[in-house]
């Protein structure tokens, strides 16, 4: 089987996704998607797709270009790119997992926006110390969800470490998760009938690889990735 995971740019970074799959399966063949090689035709060959976490996505893209200078580490290649990976994993029925920004370039692609930063904006500090020591907090979860679903819990805990949030939710997406302030930390399909897997979060499972939520989270999406594969 093989995973397309997107490059975030930092390799220490990028490593935690690799170990966390490894850890579900070592035998997965893992494909680093970058704009950097232009190699977004390497998608036709996965079996699934992580969108992985890094700077933000340029906010003229949910027409909010005038509050770029809250923006941090943002790169239009990077976004431009991973439009045209979601484009074509959605044409293709592939499953699909997104991660922090992972989310919201998925939201954004689908019509949505983000905000743009949430201390700015009235919400609580999302943010950690440092990319060691993180913020820890609780979600809740939406009833009737696939989250719910696999996690069997009203809460869980997650770590933070953004400073933007979803916004306006995009075409077809339903909010699974919320924090206490208000802030969306996971979504999904509305609809699932005909629909390709999703599930997208805020936090960081792959540094928290050993936790029960992180695993049941790769190993769910890995098990819709084994059976597309089947189809195919």
């Amino acid at each position: 089987m093989r995973i397309g995971i997107t490059d975030t740019l930092k390799e220490d970074k990028f490593e935690q996704y690799v170990q966390w799959i490894h850890l579900m399966d070592e035998s997965i063949e893992i494909v680093k998607l970058s704009h950097l090689f232009g190699n977004a035709s390497e998608i036709c060959g996965l079996d699934g797709l992580i969108l992985s976490g890094g700077g933000d996505v340029h906010p003229r893209y949910y027409g909010k270009e005038n509050q770029l200078h809250k923006t941090i580490g943002v790169n239009e290649d990077r976004d431009e790119f991973e439009f045209n990976l979601i484009e074509k994993a959605l044409e293709n029925d592939m499953p699909v997992l997104g991660v922090c920004r992972g989310m919201q370039v998925m939201n954004v692609y689908l019509g949505g926006s983000l905000i743009v930063d949430l201390i700015s904006e009235g919400f609580g500090d999302h943010t950690s110390v440092s990319d060691e020591i993180a913020t820890l907090h609780k979600v809740n979860i939406e009833t009737n969800t696939l989250l719910s679903a696999f996690i069997n819990a009203e809460s869980a805990e997650v770590n933070s470490f953004h400073h933007q949030s979803v916004g306006r939710l995009g075409r077809g997406l339903v909010c699974s998760a919320i924090s206490d302030d208000g802030v969306i930390e996971a979504a999904e399909w509305v609809v699932k009938d005909n629909m390709p897997y999703l599930m997208l979060v805020q936090w960081h499972p792959e540094r928290k690889k050993e936790s029960l939520l992180s695993q049941k989270i790769a190993r769910i999406f890995l098990r819709e990735a084994r059976q597309i594969k089947t189809i195919k």
